[in-house]
């Protein structure tokens, strides 16, 4: 029994261990670390289509810990080799010449050794176009440059197939992040059924089973003195059946020495 309660008692304390890290939500193979975005974004109501995009970004900015791209101070840009130099307004830098759809295209994010985009739309369909030149134009300057792009999505975004395999071939992925009312991470739900699986181990572990491993009580040690008297008794009763042994010797010999 002892051994299964150790057993009962490590295995919950892992399940717990777990899922706090699960829960603290850092430990997603994408460049923020997160399974979901810090915070939801704006997705409809009186917001306009461009501040829904802002605001996605905004977001991803602080979870990426990176500056917006679209900053005045950042602009580095993916730069057309057959359409000129863009302008310095729109481009302080160029990451990569390409040939392009349009004279640039400036990625929401430029990380260390990756591009980032963000897409805060309801669905990405292969039937948009001008999406569907931008991501390419992203994935044509990431495969030359030999990095990752990762396009964070909202995680209920209706997605076209083509637009993964597409983002995947860079090395990075199509990332559902962006979090909307009501959304729970399957991941976080798991996660909290654990804790509380791996509270009640614990609570098996130091209660449930303790009436069958306690110690028990070893023997009181006899008293010195009745150890003592008990000698003493058996030593009187050998001496007193010596000394009939000896009394019905003698007895034997006189009455020979009469006969």
């Amino acid at each position: 029994m002892r051994r299964i309660r150790r057993l009962l008692f490590l295995l919950s304390l892992l399940t717990i261990l777990v899922c706090i890290v699960l829960l603290l939500n850092f430990t997603a193979p994408n460049p923020t670390g997160r399974r979901y975005s810090s915070a939801s974004p704006l997705t409809s109501g009186q917001a306009s289509p461009q501040a829904i995009g802002d605001d996605a970004e905004r977001v991803l900015a602080i979870d990426l810990g990176l500056p917006n791209n679209n900053a005045p101070d950042q602009r580095v840009c993916i730069c057309s080799s057959t359409q000129g130099t863009p302008p310095t307004s729109e481009c302080r830098v160029c990451l990569t010449t390409q040939p392009i759809e349009g004279s640039f295209r400036r990625p929401d994010f430029i990380g260390a050794g990756y591009i980032a985009e963000s897409k805060n739309a309801r669905n990405l369909l292969y039937t948009q176009e001008d999406r569907v030149e931008q991501i390419t134009d992203y994935v044509t300057a990431a495969r030359a440059l030999n990095q990752p792009l990762w396009l964070y999505i909202r995680v209920n975004t209706v997605l076209d197939p083509a637009f993964t395999a597409l983002v995947d071939s860079t090395g990075g992925g199509v990332v559902r992040y962006f979090s909307v009312p009501g959304y729970v991470d399957p991941v976080d739900r798991v996660a909290q059924g654990g804790l509380v699986a791996g509270a009640v181990g614990l609570f098996l572990a130091g209660w449930w089973f303790a009436p069958f491993t306690r110690k028990r009580t070893p023997p009181k040690p006899r008293d010195p003195l009745h150890k003592s008297v008990s000698s003493v008794d058996t030593t009187a009763d050998f001496a007193k059946a010596a000394k009939d042994r000896l009394h019905t010797k003698i007895d034997t010999e006189d009455a020979r020495q009469h006969d």
